[in-house]
């Protein structure tokens, strides 16, 4: 019987592929007689192109027991306010009962847009344009439509595992539940990535004004 491949191995064979390069590494933490489990913490970092402008990029510490131990997505810098934090994504119906629809959140003020979307954080120092442009919400929209598990984010992961994203501002299209391992899921991810920075890019003064 064939041995199945890891999820590093399937994204080493994406990467030789698509002619990309990739960084990948794996460390095992092991057992001990307090915790006879073995941990182990992976990353893998994918560019698109040799530009080194937009990463794939996957995580995972079994260490790890919060929100973040594990997370796959695009992501790629942009200059922002060190302090901002910003996660939107796609509205739930819990959301919409009375017992969660009574929190107060940011709103762009485009209801076409607030209808469909939470932010879960919103802390921005400086107001910025990028999330009240009707072409990135289309985007953030599409990128829900692809997989409703995604998040639009803002500086919500650590990333300094990254040489081109450590210590820099950035934003990214991600998911904290699973790995993409899938050739055609990932260049989505990628056209995705490479769309909004377009935009981000094109957008030359930010003002970003929230509305509570």
């Amino acid at each position: 019987m064939e041995k199945r491949k890891s999820a590093i191995q399937k994204l080493k064979d994406f990467a030789d592929r698509t002619h990309r390069k990739i960084d990948f590494n794996e460390k095992a933490f092991p057992s001990n007689a307090i915790h006879p489990l073995t941990y182990y913490r992976r990353y893998v970092s994918i560019p698109e192109n040799d530009y080194n402008q937009i990463f794939y990029v996957c995580f995972g510490d079994s260490r790890k027991l919060d929100n973040y131990s594990t997370f796959s997505g695009v992501f790629f810098p942009l200059d922002l306010a060190g302090e901002t934090q910003i996660c939107v994504r796609k509205k739930q119906i819990m959301d919409k009962m009375s017992l969660f629809g009574k929190k107060k959140s940011y709103k762009t003020g485009i209801d076409s847009f607030d209808s469909q979307v939470v932010f879960e954080e919103f802390t921005a120092i400086a107001t910025n344009k990028i999330f009240t442009n009707l072409k990135i919400q289309e985007l953030i929209l599409k990128a829900f439509d692809f997989d409703m598990r995604l998040r639009v984010g803002v500086n919500m992961l650590n990333l300094d595992f990254i040489p081109e994203l450590k210590g820099r501002t950035y934003i990214g299209i991600y998911s904290t539940q699973n790995w993409y391992t899938n050739l055609s899921e990932i260049e989505i991810l990628f056209s995705l990535a490479e769309q909004l920075k377009g935009w981000a890019d094109f957008i030359k003064e930010p003002d970003l004004v929230g509305q509570l």
